[in-house]
């Protein structure tokens, strides 16, 4: 049993992600997963779960094994955690070969308006991301890393901001260089004189 709900969370978190929620049916899920439709219904309830213990389980991945390790690893001056968190999302979409986007943006976008719970657990997930670049921007300015009159809580949200549109640009043009631009970009205006 714990087999089939795992392929069907595998195969649900790739369709979410490429696809995006409402265009994919659990038939579909049920047909790629090789799952049975009670074995499917044993483990949730509705879509709408899957869908959001998905979610949780790609929330928990990313700052596991991204914020984590770059952008919180204490080890690294301010400046190389940023750097090695956009070397970390690039690669990310490199793997991807530059189709399917972020699958948070991808979520957001989609889901927003039309379910509160999405939203809900979508702007909890946004915040903490945000506050960590804005304590890593902050360390930076004091260290001497970054410049002195940069405000860390706005210089988070125009981070994440770009971020995210870069992303949405990769998926669009299908090269890097929307992300890695806006990397370089992003790294020059934080730079100390």
């Amino acid at each position: 049993m714990k087999k089939s709900k795992e392929k069907i969370i595998k195969v649900a978190s790739d369709l979410f992600h490429k696809k995006g929620y409402q265009q994919t049916s659990v038939d579909e899920i049920l047909e790629r997963s090789r799952v049975k439709k009670s074995n499917f219904y044993y483990h949730f309830k509705s879509k709408e779960e899957l869908a959001l213990k998905v979610l949780d389980l790609r929330i928990e991945e990313f700052e596991s094994d991204v914020i984590y390790t770059t952008l919180r690893d204490a080890s690294l001056s301010p400046k190389k955690r940023l750097h090695k968190f956009y070397e970390r999302v690039k690669a990310f979409h490199q793997g991807l070969k530059c189709r399917a986007g972020c699958p948070f943006g991808n979520l957001a976008i989609e889901m927003s308006d039309v379910n509160e719970k999405f939203r809900k657990r979508l702007g909890l997930f946004f915040e903490r991301w945000e506050r960590t670049i804005e304590n890593c921007i902050k360390e930076g300015v004091e260290n001497g890393d970054f410049r002195g009159d940069l405000n860390p809580a706005l210089t988070a949200g125009l981070i994440l901001s770009q971020l995210e549109g870069a992303i949405m640009m990769v998926k669009t043009y299908k090269t890097l260089d929307p992300l890695a631009k806006g990397a370089q970009s992003v790294l020059k205006l934080l730079e100390a004189a």
